[in-house]
């Protein structure tokens, strides 16, 4: 497993940021919340060595999380972005090769889907 254990949580509602989070606890790692797109940059650019992954709801009021991704790519082309979507939009294949999105997790999330996913980002 990876030895920086943070993941970055992004999300316009506390509630699935907070929901998210205790996945992320509950599969080993440390979570860190933010509410949007743009905290999310800033928090990068303070320490995005700190994170193993940034986990980012789909659609967001402001910057969504293909915005969110396109511009972590750029910035920090290491990071991997996840992200979730509860929506039968695209499909996954669909977005997962859009510019940034190294993975999508459908809602309800599960916790072997996220520890699994976050263990893979570990082996890179």
């Amino acid at each position: 497993m990876a030895a920086n254990k943070h993941v970055l949580v992004v999300d316009d509602d506390p509630s699935v940021g907070a929901t998210v989070s205790r996945l992320i606890r509950a599969a080993g790692y440390e979570p860190e919340y933010v509410n949007s797109g743009a905290a999310a940059l800033k928090r990068l650019e303070s320490e995005a060595a700190r994170f193993v992954a940034v986990l980012s709801d789909l659609h967001m009021n402001g910057m969504d999380g293909l915005g969110l991704a396109q511009r972590i790519s750029t910035r920090w082309p290491g990071l991997p972005v996840v992200l979730c979507s509860g929506d039968s939009g695209p499909g996954p294949g669909a977005l997962e090769s859009r510019q940034g999105v190294a993975a999508i997790l459908s809602k309800p999330i599960r916790l072997q889907q996220m520890v699994d996913l976050l263990a893979s980002f570990g082996k890179h």
